[in-house]
């Protein structure tokens, strides 16, 4: 999927939309925000004094040569300076606070709406460009919001007081001065459009060079086990020159803006020099004071315009990042469940129920046809059949992480989709193929943060994962940094120390199903074997259900019952026993390890 997927029906938002999504983000800090906009409204007002001024130290002192009064004009002309400069620190300092504050608001409502997509959006997403939007184009938006927002709202403000005071002192000039405005708005709109467009190719391009790093990092080891450094190095690069590219142009667009707006503003002043002869200036009623300071309010009123044009590059990316972020936030998370009537954790034997399941991850590709299948509590049931059969499709229902095309999925009598997260923690424990460990302690791991766990039953799930004596031999025990640590130290777990640990993690709130995926596919036969053995003993007799998806036949033969899986459809159910005397599926996979063939692959 292209970075593109999450844009909002396809299409790109609207300044007036983004605008709006934006200012939404500002309602906690309405009283400031008022604030900022009375400050800048003064301080535009206070800038037109110094002018005003000048005209009254040329037309009534310096033209007729008289000196009372000069110096309560040269203090009032720095009073008002130094008023603007006041309430210039002022509104970028309450400005800056409301930066931070809506920025981390943002952060946090990504991050929880993130958290709350469906696992199929985010599989169709690309990791990286996911990260992208949560990290870069973030940070984009905290560049124009920490000081680009005040700075905007400064200068539009500077330009709407500037232009009304030139219209205050003269008429005539500002008609002369307005001739220059046509070309400058086409040019100056000209060049928007560009950046923007060059600006959100640039976001999209980054979300892909995101992706390719983090996919890279990822399969370093199959990179080098295959010699493919060069060839990764040279997509990489591939990638970098399309975001350079779309960089560049941004760039190029961006820079014509200070030498058009300077280039006009000569124009402007030589269209005045040109036309203000003494005879017209005379016809006007225009005093030398009136044009000396028309000319100082002309030349001001193009800063906020040079100064907008210099923001604006940093103002489009940072659109263009809030496209992305605003149209992740509009993507349509799981529903959120409703309120149960019962109480629906108790233990009282929940069964697993697969009814007529059919389901795949494309359009018009099912995976699982027609699949019905039950477990009953204090059942422990394996499934078993070659690689892409559907065990771990028919896993990832029953753990509400896919929603079935047809049929139905229960856990206890709910939809697992729609369990509320402390129904969620005491009905279902799941241990996937892929262990998922996060930075922290050994014990943050298996809690997830979770403080209603007590530290007993984080230990008695330790002891039957087999995991509690290694834990025991480290210096810091359950406190043990995974990893690297805020000083630098922390333990490595091998492969198959980390499914031990996803195992107690998955035993830590006791749940009435348990949902195993080759979850010891990466422990040794000895510790395997042991493990199973504490299901026997501690897990089983509690009224727990148990689906495995086996990765040994040991563990099938094991089960209460076997259940068969071939090409999306139960082929054979029954006890290893009886299936092993059929002569049919079961009994072929079991020969074909006992002569040592692997017999997870092949058709």
């Amino acid at each position: 999927m292209s970075s593109n997927t999450l844009i909002v029906r396809g299409q790109p938002a609207t300044t007036r939309s983004l605008a709006g999504s934006l200012a939404s983000l500002l309602a906690p800090w309405r009283s400031r925000v008022v604030a900022v906009v009375l400050l800048v409204l003064a301080a535009g007002c206070f800038e037109l004094a110094p002018p005003f001024i000048v005209r009254t130290i040329v037309d009534d002192h310096l033209v007729v040569g008289r000196s009372a009064g000069l110096l309560l004009l040269a203090a009032l002309y720095l009073g008002a300076s130094a008023a603007v400069q006041a309430m210039t620190f002022l509104y970028g300092y309450l400005a800056a606070t409301v930066a931070q504050g809506v920025l981390s608001r943002l952060r946090v409502r990504l991050y929880a709406h993130v958290q709350e997509l469906p696992v199929s959006a985010i599989d169709r997403m690309p990791i990286g460009d996911l990260v992208s939007r949560c990290t870069s184009d973030v940070e984009a938006l905290e560049t124009v919001f920490s000081s680009g927002i005040a700075v905007l709202v400064a200068n539009l403000v500077r330009l709407l007081t500037l232009t009304v005071g030139m219209a205050l002192l003269s008429p005539p000039l500002t008609l002369v001065a307005a001739l220059v405005a046509p070309p400058l708005v086409v040019t100056l709109r000209f060049l928007q459009v560009r950046v923007r467009q060059s600006e959100r190719a640039t976001r999209v391009a980054v979300g892909a060079l995101t992706a390719r790093l983090q996919e890279s990092l990822r399969g370093i080891e199959v990179i080098r086990a295959f010699a493919r450094e060069a060839e990764a190095v040279g997509g990489f690069r591939r990638v970098l020159g399309g975001a350079l590219a779309a960089s560049n142009r941004a760039t190029r667009y961006s820079a014509l803006y200070t030498p058009v707006t300077a280039i006009l503003s000569a124009l402007a002043v030589a269209a005045l020099l040109w036309a203000g002869t003494r005879e017209t200036f005379a016809a006007f009623g225009i005093s030398l004071g009136t044009l000396a300071a028309f000319l100082i309010l002309l030349q001001r009123v193009f800063q906020p315009i040079t100064a907008l044009g210099e923001e604006w590059q940093t103002v489009q990316g940072a659109m263009a990042g809030a496209e992305r972020i605003f149209a992740t936030l509009a993507t349509t998370p799981e529903s959120a469940p409703p309120l149960a009537r019962e109480e629906s954790t108790r233990r009282e034997r929940p069964p697993i129920v697969l009814d007529d399941v059919v389901f795949g991850y494309a359009a018009g590709q099912p995976v699982l046809h027609g699949i019905t299948l039950s477990v009953d509590a204090g059942e422990h049931v394996a499934l078993v059949g070659r690689t892409g059969a559907g065990k771990t499709s028919a896993v990832q229902l029953l753990a509400g992480l896919y929603a079935p095309w047809t049929g139905t999925v229960r856990i206890a009598g709910r939809d697992p989709a729609s369990l509320v997260e402390a129904e969620r923690r005491k009905l279902l424990g799941v241990v996937p193929q892929v262990v998922q460990l996060f930075s922290g302690t050994i014990y943050d791991n298996l809690t997830l943060g979770d403080a209603s766990v007590s530290e007993e039953a984080v230990f008695a799930a330790a002891r039957i994962a087999g995991l509690d004596g290694f834990i025991q031999t480290l210096p810091a025990g359950y406190r043990t940094f995974l990893g690297r640590s805020t000083d630098n130290r922390g333990t490595q777990l091998s492969a198959g120390q980390q499914q031990l640990l996803a195992l107690a993690r998955a035993l830590v709130h006791r749940p009435a199903v348990l949902l195993l995926d080759e979850a010891t596919a990466a422990i040794d036969n000895v510790s395997d074997a042991a493990f199973r053995a504490a299901l026997r003993r501690s897990v089983l007799p509690t009224g727990c259900a148990i689906l495995t998806v086996a990765h040994r036949l040991s563990t099938a033969v094991e089960a209460d019952r076997v259940v068969v899986f071939e090409r999306g459809v139960i082929v054979e159910e029954g006890t290893a026993g009886e299936l092993a005397r059929r002569a049919g599926r079961f009994a072929a996979l079991l020969e074909l390890e006992a002569a040592g063939w692997d017999w997870r692959s092949g058709p």
